[in-house]
C-alpha cells in the first residue's frame, strides 16, 4: 500500500456512565455524567438486603461494647501503675 494509512475512527470517551458496587449488605449504584461534574458521581443510590438492618444494628451494639471494654481496661491500667507508685513510695 502506498500513501497514508487510513486512520481509525476513535470512540470518544464516554460522559455518562454506572457502576454498581455490591457487597453482603448493599447494592449501590454510582451515576456520573463528566459533563456536569467529572470529580465523582452526580447521584448514588443504596440499596439495603433483607436483613441488613438487623446486621447493622448487631454490628453498631458490638462496636460500642468493645469501646466500653477499651475504656475500662485502660482505666485498670491506669490505676493499676498508680497503685504501684504509691506504694513503692510508702515503703522507700
Amino acid at each position: 500500500m502506498r500513501g497514508r494509512p487510513k486512520e481509525i475512527p476513535i470512540e470518544p470517551p464516554k460522559t455518562k456512565f454506572t457502576r454498581v458496587y455490591e457487597d453482603e449488605l448493599t447494592i449501590e449504584t454510582w451515576k456520573f455524567d463528566l459533563n456536569k461534574f467529572d470529580r465523582g458521581p452526580i447521584e448514588v443510590d443504596i440499596k439495603y438486603k433483607a436483613g441488613a438492618e438487623k446486621e447493622l444494628k448487631s454490628r453498631a451494639k458490638e462496636a460500642k461494647q468493645q469501646k466500653k471494654i477499651a475504656r475500662q481496661m485502660k482505666k485498670i491500667e491506669a490505676n493499676g501503675n498508680n497503685a504501684n507508685k504509691k506504694s513503692r513510695r510508702i515503703k522507700g
